[in-house]
């Protein structure tokens, strides 16, 4: 083992913590309507194991705070039974189960809540932490970060209030400190723990010296752990950021909470590297190491990292796309690299018949099916018609921030090696290859092509997000316009302005990336180079030579460049899929079957790796 650090052991008052490794909440939704908790919820939190302890995702203490729509709840009795069942499969793994209290009101502001609602709030924690010991937690954790109800109260950036609870720090912390010092007079023996912001990353908000000025108050009152995290959810995502955000940025803010309080701290965000993490623990940076994410991904991490399986490891890329994305719309959390995290043992079950898998395609979604699959125990093969495999993953990685995505890339190459799954690369499969094969099912992973206009074929000012990517553009280009302003769109124009020239991108809608979410869609706006301008609403109506045509509100429009970059979607590659004029069974997954993203390609593998 590279270091044993984050395995030794740590002490808080009388519970003894068996490795630095905690699982921080992330809401899954999850639970019923009602807050109670599912099968889902327990499968989902017994697949983690080997953690010291794992705080349950944001519980809701009324249904006032109640945020989204599976949420959790420990707002009420009747949820003592499911939460009790929910810290058994915890502790079954030899794991402290821990819970975290929140709320997040969005009826109204903080401003606007009365003295009685106020006292009403207080209570409804205190009731939901006495709820919490009933139900054998060992850790019970207030949240008072990210602009949640008592981070609210805590930052000038939503605390406009001119009473008791507004106004300067002493004030603005009265709320927390009240609610948190009541739940450690009533809770003597569990472990009271605070998740904090240090820093809002937002002007007018929380900084660094009242962090640490409410961080000794919480010290002062008793509080055993401080969690400690950053950033202000309505704006910002520096607590879930993406791959462009280096690896550790947020430690030092631990490590300040940590020399001046010297309390124990856990550190939190893009901490899934094991020589970083181990190198937070062996400098004293914090005592425990936070992840979220990363257990989403893979809940078997910390086996894999105690076992030197560093290569085994199923990467999160910071991409956002399934799991901070989905709980956003109010969907199930999912993720890109693991589509169903709740699942026990999908694909280690044994399979009556040993089908013969044939899959022609080594992009996100057939490299994905050969690893599902194969893990079913099936047989499978590869053909792949380029000489190397990954299909737009190897696209994906080449603009700026995007390097995450080649631990996509080198996961599947050491997953398709290690199960000895047969690959074949530069073979461009026919339907005479097919038949000799013999397979019992041919599933076809053919990709995409991009959309290119009648009106620009063989345009030789012309070509595609595709071919600049991956070739670039001549010399001589010093202006260039990309049609198409969605992810693809953007990507290409950050990847050519970091180049050095002049883009201008131009978009049908009225917005850019209008149907993403915010927590994907804002770190690309805001990592987007100033040497690109945005033309919104400019429908595409014909390109001649360099220059593009276009309707706009105002009328029609016309721009000349050196060069035009067409992203202007998708169309499924069935040329193959057409030519199959005999009997035998086949299944399409990802963009051959519908143009999409990586997270549908692997989550259309899944799905199909299932049904096989």
């Amino acid at each position: 083992m590279k270091s044993n650090v984050l395995f030794s052991h740590y002490s808080i008052g009388n519970k003894i913590f068996k490795n630095r490794l905690i699982m921080l909440p992330t809401v899954t939704n999850y639970a019923n309507p009602d807050g109670s908790i599912t099968q889902k919820n327990l499968d989902y939190y017994s697949l983690r194991k080997n953690l010291s302890a794992i705080i349950v995702e944001a519980a809701y203490t009324h249904t006032l705070g109640k945020s989204f729509t599976h949420q959790i709840g420990i707002d009420s009795n009747d949820k003592i039974e499911g939460l009790t069942q929910l810290s058994y499969v915890i502790h079954n793994n030899n794991t402290y189960a821990g819970v975290q209290l929140a709320m997040n009101i969005k009826s109204k502001t903080i401003n606007n809540l009365t003295q009685t609602e106020i006292e009403y709030i207080k209570n409804s924690f205190i009731e939901a932490a006495v709820r919490a010991k009933e139900a054998n937690f060992d850790i019970i954790e207030v949240h008072c970060a990210h602009g949640w109800l008592l981070g609210q109260f805590l930052s000038s950036y939503f605390n406009y209030r001119s009473d008791l609870f507004g106004g300067h720090l002493q004030n603005r912390m009265r709320l927390p400190l009240e609610i948190i010092k009541t739940i450690r007079d009533i809770l003597k023996d569990q472990i009271l723990s605070v998740r904090i912001n240090a820093v809002d990353f937002i002007e007018n908000g929380t900084e660094m010296d009242e962090s640490i000025v409410f961080s000794n108050r919480l010290k002062e009152i008793g509080v055993d752990l401080i969690n400690v995290s950053a950033g202000i959810g309505a704006k910002t995502f520096i607590h879930v950021s993406p791959g462009s955000y280096p690896n550790g940025f947020l430690l030092d803010y631990a490590h300040k909470i940590k020399i001046s309080t010297n309390l124990p701290t856990v550190a939190a965000n893009r901490l899934n590297d094991f020589d970083l993490a181990s190198a937070a623990i062996e400098q004293s940076k914090a005592d425990f190491i936070g992840l979220a994410r990363a257990l989403i991904a893979d809940p078997n991490i910390i086996t894999k990292w105690q076992n030197t399986q560093f290569e085994a490891v199923v990467p999160c890329i910071s991409c956002n796309q399934a799991c901070i994305a989905n709980i956003q719309a109010q969907k199930q959390m999912s993720c890109l690299m693991n589509p169903k995290p709740y699942e026990t043992n999908t694909f280690e079950r044994p399979f009556m018949y040993r089908r013969k898998i044939m899959i022609i395609g080594a992009g996100p979604a057939g490299l994905a099916l050969a690893v599902f699959a194969r893990q079913k125990g099936l047989d499978c093969v590869i053909f792949e018609k380029q000489a190397k495999i990954g299909g737009q993953i190897n696209l994906a990685i080449k603009p700026p921030h995007k390097q995450e995505f080649k631990k996509m890339l080198n996961y599947f190459e050491y997953k398709i090696k290690n199960l000895k799954i047969p690959l074949f690369t530069n073979v461009e499969v026919n339907i005479d290859l097919i038949k000799s094969e013999k397979p019992d099912v041919v599933a076809f992973a053919l990709g995409s092509n991009p959309y290119i206009p009648d009106f620009a074929l063989g345009n030789e000012f012309v070509t595609t997000a595709d071919e600049a990517l991956e070739f670039g553009l001549p010399f001589d280009a010093r202006s260039v316009c990309v049609l198409g302003g969605g992810l693809s769109g953007l990507e290409t124009a950050n990847f050519l302005a970091h180049k050095g020239l002049s883009v201008s991108v131009f978009e049908l809608e009225d917005s850019l990336l209008k149907n993403t979410m915010d927590v994907v869609k804002i770190p690309i706006i805001e990592s987007m180079y100033s040497n690109i301008k945005f033309f919104l609403s400019h429908k595409l109506i014909n390109i001649k030579n360099n220059t593009a045509y276009f309707q706009t509100n105002n009328g029609p429009s016309e721009h000349s460049f050196d060069y035009i970059v067409l992203s202007l979607g998708r169309k499924p590659n069935r040329e193959l899929i057409n030519q199959i004029n005999f009997c035998i069974d086949t299944i399409d997954i990802g963009d051959c079957k519908n143009p999409q993203d990586a997270q549908a390609a692997i989550s259309d593998a899944y799905n199909a790796a299932q049904i096989l």
